[in-house]
Formats: C-alpha cells, structure tokens, sequence
C-alpha cells in the first residue's frame, strides 16, 4: 500500500458552508433602514409645519381683515380681500391647476368639496359676490353686520378645516 493513498483517502470530502440567510439582515441595513424612516418622519412633520404656519398666517390676516372692516363698515372691500384670502389660502395647499382657474359656482363647489366637514355655505358665496359686484349705489345699505361676521365665520372654519 501507497501511504500516499491512505493519507488521502483519510481526508474529508469538502464541506460547503451553510446558506447565507437573510434574515438578520446586517447592522448596515437596519441603519439604512432607520434613515429611510427618520426621512420621512422628518418630511411629513415639515409639511404638516408648513400646513399650520399657512393657516397662522391666514387666520391672523383674517383677523386684520375684521379688524378694518369695523373700522371702515365697507362691505366690498372687506369681500374683495376676504376672497383674495381665500384663494390664496387654496392655492397655498392645493394644486394650482385645480385652483387657479376656478370662479363662480365652480369656486363654491370647490370651497365646500375642500373642506372635510359641512363645507362653505353657498349663501355666504353668493352675500360676498353681491357685495363685490353689485354697483354702489346711495339708496343701497351696505351689507348687515351679520352678513359679514358669516362671511369672516365661514372663512375662519373653511382656513382651520383644510389645514
């Protein structure tokens, strides 16, 4: 006998290793995992931030808005600006092609249909656009007191609602 031959039929035959599981994922994973989500965390909380910080600044300029109109009891101003506020405050949080070009009834669909609850009423649409157009005239009492507190009102619940 060789001893050539009895040392190698003394080895083992090759062994290959186990499998290599995915399951636990390496520690680079997991840390890139984490910041995926710290991202997007991060994200959604500027957003919400940035949601909140246009509504502040709507509601405080509602708020001047009222203020000037005690002060100067013109109705047709105070819905001109509080209609401007208003599509500011749309084009601020909706898409701009869906927003910009929407007047009429087209706009009161689209006020009620943005807010979650029980929408912008129709009437305080329609009390505003009669303030707006309607031509001055001397005979014409300027709008009731209580048609333009509505009017801020409405404003106030529609800015809170879509933020």
């Amino acid at each position: 006998m060789n001893p050539a031959n009895d040392a190698l039929s003394a080895l083992r035959d090759i062994h290959l290793p186990e499998a290599v599981s995915l399951w636990p994922p390496a520690p680079g994973w997991w840390v890139a995992v984490g910041l995926v989500v710290a991202l997007a965390v991060a994200l959604r909380l500027l957003q919400l931030r940035r949601r909140r910080s246009v509504a502040r600044a709507a509601l405080r300029e509602l708020d001047g808005l009222e203020r000037n109109h005690q002060e100067t009891g013109d109705a047709a101003e105070y819905a001109v600006r509080l209609s401007a506020l208003l599509r500011r405050v749309a084009l601020a949080r909706f898409p701009r092609n869906e927003v910009a070009s929407l007047h009429g009834a087209f706009w009161v669909d689209f006020l009620s249909r943005a807010s979650e609850r029980t929408g912008f009423p129709s009437e305080v649409v329609e009390a505003m656009e009669r303030a707006i157009f309607a031509p001055p005239r001397q005979d014409h009492p300027p709008e009731d007191t209580e048609d333009t507190a509505a009017w801020g009102a409405a404003a106030r619940a529609w800015i809170r609602r879509t933020s």
